[in-house]
Parts: structure tokens; C-alpha cells; sequence
């Protein structure tokens, strides 16, 4: 609206509403002589003023609240719906300070009273009342376009006071957290965070409000959960920003459902930890926490054994009966381990018939009752035969195997866990010469535990 230095200024277009001849002959001669600056539109009523709104762009509003078609504030709200953003200022002869107050408030940029501004003011107030709405209408553009970034986001925004009371929640948050936006507003940040995280929460909020950092990434901080309305918890990730709002300060969370990612990633440690086969530890895992172990031997004397377990004659099943049943004899051994070693231990497969089992906290005498406890349960079961033959020819009896097991436990002197490994795997060697079916201990040349009768 304003041209620069050395340029033709474009003129400022002035709808006057006025039904006073005088009081609008003096605001027409005042902006005429401003140079040819303004051109000025005059009509007495209420109605003749929207007519022309509606037909042609004007660039301020001088409005008298007091028309023979229209009184008080209803000729604002009339001006206003006709003309949302157009600058308007009021024209009365009321000196009413609280009455300016709320002209301002319904929507107006200025307020003159009549008889009481120099020509210099009508200018000062139709420039400055362009210039705000010019500044209004950017904001409302921005708030626009805020406005559909929030409610296209796919991360619920949720925006807090000071009390923690919820003063924003978009669309996302709605679909997310179960909430309808008019029944969260005021209501405390705590319905959306689970009942034993909530102490917690409040705690970490108390610190970022003392704080002066203006921006917190707290995607790595420990099981951040979200809660439901119907009371179901949910991994979330958080990025939390304040800003100074004109009561106080206003903390905004953007709040991302993780729950897929959490899913995807539990899958491909269960797909880089487990034997396809069997379902148990593979033999990277259980090696990775065998080290584990060893290293907290070594740091505090915490003790830990391993089991080495290999199934007796295997190839003789794979032979009689084919692989698949082979493989049904493994899945079987694994799904043995179970139900006779503590909660705490770990079994795995090593590769082949060959299976270990990891035992924290145990000696060697601890692991060897562990390792009988094994021998023992393998040895009562079945493997239905696909040939419906057992391994002594007797129909429908179903395949009996064993397993030989060797026990070490780990040494302070130990410097990787292939030694302990070795040592179990010694053992288990020994006890397959010495017939099978039994449990050897690392270093003994002799049978520990009477064997079951080879099949």
C-alpha cells in the first residue's frame, strides 16, 4: 500500500459511513487535501455501505456507530461479516474510554471521537489502522496455516500451561490418545500418562519448567508411555519445546506412537537371537551372554556353568526316519529344556544335534543336578515316527532318544568363553565314550550319574 522513496504512492481507498453532513464533510476535506493521497467514498446508512462492500475493495472503513439504519455494536458485527479483515475504525461522539475498549475487542483497529482529533489524526489513524490489519491478517494467515499443519500431522501435538491443564490438542492427539479436543482442553496433563509413570512425569516436568532450555528430545528416555482413554498404555516418543505465552509459559509435546516400531523391532531381535528351528537362543545370543557372565565373574566372582547337550545317535535318526523327523527331534529336545532348568538360565542351540545351556548364578554341582534333571526328562519322551515305526521296529510306539550332557563351570582365569565352552564340550565327549545317556563333568574320566538303559 505504501510505495518507497521516488515512487507514486497508490492512493487509499475510504469508505466514510457517516450521517452527519458536517462530520463527514470535515473528514472528506481533511483526507482530500492530503496531496491526492486518499480517495474518499461517502453514504449516510448502514445498508448503502454493505451494498458497496460487496461490489468494491476498499482499503479502510471510517464507520459512525449512530446511522439511522443501525445503532452500537450490531454495525461493527454487520461491517465485520461482510468484510472479515477489512481495517475499520469507529467514528463517535461518545468520549467512553471502556466503550473504546470494547470496540477494539469486537474487532476494530482505532477509535476517534468526534470533535476531539486534528486533521493530522484522521491520517495518523487511517495509515496505522492499514498497517495493523495488514499485520493482523499475516497473523491470521499464519495461524491458518498452523492450523493445517496440526491438524494434517500424523504426531499428536499436545500443548500444556504452566499447571500442566492441556490448552492444545489436534486431530492426531484425538485419534491417538481416545479424547474428543472439547472434553481434554483444561483437563490436567496426567489422563494421558499412565497411573504408575505419573510421579515420574510430574517430576520431569517440574525440572524442565525450572530449567531454561527451551527444547527437549526425550526419545531415549526409559519407557515414555502414553495412556488411553480406555486406559491401555503404549510406547510413545516425545519432543517437548516452551514458548512464552502472554499468562505464562506454554509447554508443547510432540508425541509420536512408537507401538509399530516397537513390534518391528522386537521382531528382528527375536529374528537376530533365535534358532529358526527350534525357537530357542541361537548360538550367537547365548554366546553374547555367556561373555556377559564371564565378564561379571571376573568383575565381582558372581559364578555361572554351562551345559553342553548332544543328542545320542542322531544320525541314525536322520538315516532311519529321514530329516524332517530329525528335525522334529530337535524342536522336541529344545521344548524339553523348559520345564526342568530354572527360570533364569538360558538354552540354546549351538548348530546341528548340539545344544548348550547357559546357568547364571550356579556351580558346578548346581549344574550338574540341572543337567540329570534333563538327561532324565529327555529320556522318557516320544517322538511320534512318521513311518509310524519306533526305533526298535515296534509299530506305532513312537522314537525314543537320549542325550549326553558334559557340565563345566566358569574360571576367574578365564579369558574368553571358549575356554569354559571347551571344558563342557570335553565333558560332553567323555560321556559319549563312556556309553551315552549320562551327564560328565569337566576333567572326570568316570561316570557321575548312572545311565538309563541305551535304547
Amino acid at each position: 500500500m505504501f510505495a518507497p522513496a521516488g515512487h507514486t504512492a497508490e492512493i487509499i481507498s475510504v469508505l466514510l459511513v457517516e450521517d452527519q453532513p458536517g462530520d463527514a464533510d470535515l473528514v472528506t476535506r481533511t483526507l482530500g487535501g492530503r496531496r491526492g493521497q486518499f480517495g474518499v467514498t461517502w453514504v449516510e446508512t448502514l445498508a448503502h455501505a454493505l451494498t458497496l462492500l460487496a461490489e468494491t475493495r476498499y482499503d479502510v472503513v471510517l464507520l459512525d456507530l449512530s446511522l439511522p439504519d443501525s445503532q452500537g455494536f450490531q454495525t461493527i458485527g454487520a461491517v465485520r461479516r461482510a468484510a472479515p479483515t477489512l481495517p475499520l475504525i469507529v467514528l463517535t461522539g461518545l468520549s467512553d474510554n471502556d466503550m473504546a475498549l470494547a470496540a477494539v475487542e469486537a474487532g476494530v483497529q482505532d477509535f476517534l471521537v468526534k470533535g476531539e482529533f486534528e486533521d493530522a489524526m484522521i491520517e495518523r489513524a487511517v495509515r496505522h489502522a492499514i498497517a495493523r490489519g495488514q499485520l493482523e491478517d499475516r497473523l491470521r494467515r499464519s495461524e491458518a496455516r498452523l492450523k493445517n499443519i496440526l491438524d494434517l500431522a500424523h504426531d499428536a501435538v499436545v500443548s500444556v500451561d504452566a499447571g500442566q491443564r492441556i490448552v492444545l490438542f489436534n486431530p492426531a492427539a484425538e485419534r491417538m490418545f481416545g479424547y474428543r479436543t472439547d472434553e481434554i482442553l483444561g483437563e490436567p496433563l496426567s489422563r494421558l500418562v499412565p497411573e504408575p509413570l505419573r510421579a515420574r512425569h510430574s517430576a520431569h516436568f517440574s525440572e524442565f519448567l525450572r530449567n531454561a532450555v527451551t527444547a527437549q528430545v526425550m526419545a531415549d528416555r526409559p519407557e515414555v508411555s502414553g495412556r488411553r482413554r480406555d486406559g491401555t498404555g503404549f510406547p510413545v516418543e516425545i519432543s517437548l519445546s516452551r514458548s512464552e505465552g502472554p499468562e505464562g509459559p506454554i509447554f508443547t509435546a510432540m508425541i509420536r506412537d512408537i507401538t509399530g516400531r516397537k513390534r518391528t523391532e522386537a521382531e528382528l531381535v527375536l529374528l537376530a537371537t533365535t534358532d529358526p528351528l527350534t525357537g530357542i537362543a541361537n548360538r550367537r545370543h547365548l554366546l553374547d551372554c555367556a561373555e556377559r557372565e564371564l565378564a561379571r565373574l571376573r568383575r565381582s566372582g558372581a559364578p555361572f556353568s554351562l551345559i553342553m547337550a548332544d543328542v545320542d545317535h542322531f544320525k541314525r535318526i536322520n538315516d532311519t526316519y529321514g530329516h524332517a523327523v530329525g528335525d522334529e527331534a530337535l524342536m522336541l529336545l529344545a521344548s524339553a529344556f523348559r520345564p526342568v532348568i530354572r527360570e533364569n538360565d538360558l538354552a540354546g542351540r549351538m548348530g546341528g544335534e548340539e545344544f548348550a545351556i547357559l546357568l547364571p548364578e550356579a556351580r558346578e554341582d548346581e549344574a550338574m543336578a540341572v543337567a540329570e534333571r534333563v538327561r532324565h526328562h529327555v529320556a522318557g519322551l516320544r517322538l511320534p515316527a512318521m513311518s509310524g515305526m519306533s526305533a526298535a521296529g515296534a509299530p506305532g510306539t513312537g522314537i525314543r532318544f537320549t542325550v549326553s550332557l558334559g557340565v563345566a563351570e566358569g574360571r576367574r582365569d578365564d579369558s574368553r568363553i571358549e575356554q569354559p565352552l571347551a571344558r563342557a564340550d570335553q565333558a560332553l565327549y567323555e560321556a559319549k565314550a563312556a556309553g551315552r545317556n549320562r551327564v560328565m563333568r569337566a576333567g572326570a574320566a568316570r561316570e557321575l550319574v548312572a545311565p538309563l538303559a541305551a535304547p
